[in-house]
């Protein structure tokens, strides 16, 4: 049982990890724009220091939030796997809508960022960050 566990955790961590890179783009387009008052510009100079960030903690909190109670996030391996399933799907995506390079870069910046406050989280709530146990 431990062991189909911890497949089930690698799994979900990949799946997870995929899925919050596309959510930022669903969340951005079904919640930010719809529900931010019209005096924001959201594409204008608030974007790389707002809206980006506010769509990738919404991301976050729905994946994050699950990977970090069901799938063992805590652990050092599965926060680098996810973090970099993470990279992939967003950098693939952005790609294939014609984003420039500078603006990928721009945003696996703050999704590392983001992944980095996890890890510090992991070290400083007491939980072995190195462990590679079963969750």
């Amino acid at each position: 049982m431990s062991k189909t566990r911890n497949v089930l955790g690698w799994v979900g961590i990949v799946f997870l990890g995929i899925l919050s890179g596309i959510l930022e783009d669903l969340l951005f387009i079904s919640i930010l724009v719809l529900y931010m008052p019209t005096s924001l510009d959201l594409t204008g100079d608030l974007f790389w220091v707002f809206t980006v960030p506010l769509a990738q903690l919404l991301a976050l909190a729905v994946t994050g939030s699950l990977a970090w109670f069901l799938c063992g996030l805590r652990q050092t391996p599965r926060l680098i796997t996810f973090w970099a399933c993470w990279s992939a799907a967003r950098a693939l995506m952005l790609n294939t809508f014609l984003n420039p390079l500078e603006d990928i870069v721009i945003y696996l910046l703050w999704i590392a960022f983001w992944c980095l406050l996890l890890w510090l989280l992991a070290r400083f709530t007491g939980s072995k960050v190195g462990e590679t146990a079963a969750v």
